[in-house]
């Protein structure tokens, strides 16, 4: 079994190698540029040190008339005492050099091997003239290389040092703390939303997470939240569709039963009278079972579709002409087609199943002295069919939950025996499934309109 990093942790070890590795470069890089600056301060302090000098040497040449002594002018004695012993040391004040006359023979320096030795016209060049008027009486020649630092320099370069990696620590106490504090305003949101969901994974689907944070993790809980709204709304859906399937299901087999029972018992005779209610009721059974399994088909995307180029024109005629037929009394249904409608790739016989339901529906709750309107009309890329009812109209609240499974709504407008409440359901799908778009509304002079709008191709 692989082992578990809690996300805390790994969030924490990343906060604290950032902060260790940008405190460490910060450091160094400082530290190289105090090193840097103070090599060019040394350097500079040398140059202007060494101009000044310049001025006692060609002063001393001009009252001496040769350099001889020299050495003395240009170094200072200092005693130090080591184990009981006094030793006297000279030291340059202007660090490494070599002093040269007139002709470029160096005739002191602080290296012992460069005395004697002329300097090239490149070092002459790179020295510092020595000169008694316009004359030229000798070079100095500064040993830029020697890193050598006196006992102040070297203490005053470790204290900006340690400063600069007091300031590293104290950068890296306070971004730790800030991390921290960090840390708890991310992973706080997390923690809620893991336990939250740890709940629903035990079946607890009132869960809800309040964030107050105005950013992704405030976005998070209430996209959280809409999630679980929806799926407790699914829950119920799904519960309730559960209680109506078994309930459509009792019903005609229990009447089959009862009747099938009462011949047993020889309370009815087995006559065509007493044997077509059961007939009845196994093809209304046999219709719930057909119209659960398009309904299963579609949730998983496998509706089939024979689409074949029709005249929609037609086969509308054709169903109001079916359904009106079929009325002894009923309202007066009429069909208006507005403008030239080209055929239609479409299937027939599940476009035939849409506009059968929305019709005889239409037929069901409108009075016998109404009327329904069915109009056909091209829109653009798209054909749309608009069937519209005198009848009692859908309530508001019932509007949304029109096409949902064996929703029951307005009694007005809920299903009568026979049906199995699932007609609007099966064709939203099979509209959709063309690549249409099928709505609800009510009219404000009374009744209700379904439109139905389908691609051309």
């Amino acid at each position: 079994m692989k082992r578990r990093f809690p996300f805390a942790l790994k969030l924490g070890l990343s906060f604290v190698i950032v902060i260790m590795i940008a405190v460490a470069l910060v450091y160094f890089l400082t530290a190289h540029s105090i090193t840097t600056r103070f090599d060019q301060f040394r350097t500079q302090n040398k140059q202007q040190i060494a101009h000044q000098v310049c001025g006692l040497l060609a002063e001393y040449r001009m009252l001496n008339g040769s350099w001889v002594g020299i050495e003395r002018l240009l170094s200072t004695q200092y005693t130090v005492v080591i184990n009981g012993h006094v030793i006297a040391r000279r030291t340059s004040m202007i660090g490494g050099f070599s002093l040269a006359d007139e002709t470029g023979k160096v005739v002191v320096s602080t290296t012992a091997d460069e005395v004697g030795k002329s300097l090239t016209s490149k070092q002459i060049k790179a020295g510092i003239p020595i000169k008694i008027g316009n004359t030229r009486v000798g070079t100095l020649l500064l040993d830029t290389k020697s890193a050598t630092l006196d006992p102040a320099e070297e203490k005053f370069l470790n204290s900006a040092k340690q400063s600069a990696l007091l300031g590293g620590g104290i950068a890296t106490g306070v971004a730790l703390f800030l991390s921290m504090i960090l840390l708890s305003q991310v992973l706080s949101p997390l923690r809620m939303l893991s336990r939250a969901t740890e709940r629903i994974a035990h079946g607890d689907l009132t869960q809800r997470v309040v964030l107050r944070a105005r950013d992704e993790f405030g976005q998070l809980g209430e996209s959280f939240n809409r999630m679980m709204d929806n799926l407790r709304r699914s829950e119920r859906v799904r519960q309730t569709m559960t209680a109506d399937i078994a309930h459509e299901l009792r019903t005609p087999v229990s009447i089959i039963q009862g009747n099938l029972e009462a011949i047993l018992d020889g309370i009815y005779e087995p006559t065509p009278e007493t044997i077509a209610p059961i007939y009845e009721e196994t093809l209304h059974l046999g219709r719930l079972i057909d119209d659960l399994r398009e309904l299963s088909l579609a949730d998983a995307g496998e509706l089939p579709l024979n689409r074949t180029p029709t005249d929609i024109v037609a086969l509308t005629h054709q169903v109001a002409d079916t359904v009106a037929g079929a009325l002894d009394t009923g309202p007066n249904i009429n069909m208006t087609q507005e403008g030239e409608i080209p055929l239609v790739s479409v299937d027939a016989m599940r476009i035939r199943q849409v506009i059968v339901n929305l019709v005889s529906n239409a037929v069901r709750y409108t009075p016998a002295d109404g009327r329904i309107e069915i109009v056909l009309r091209r829109i653009e890329d798209k054909i749309e069919l608009t069937v519209t009812d005198t009848g009692p109209g859908i309530a508001p609240d019932d509007l949304p939950h029109l096409f949902e499974r064996f929703y029951r709504g307005d009694r007005a407008r809920t299903r009568t025996s026979g049906g199995s409440g699932l007609g609007l359901a099966i064709a939203k799908q099979w509209v959709e499934a063309h690549g249409g778009d099928i709505r609800a509304e009510n009219v404000p002079t009374g009744g209700a309109r379904f439109t139905v709008t389908i691609p051309l191709t």
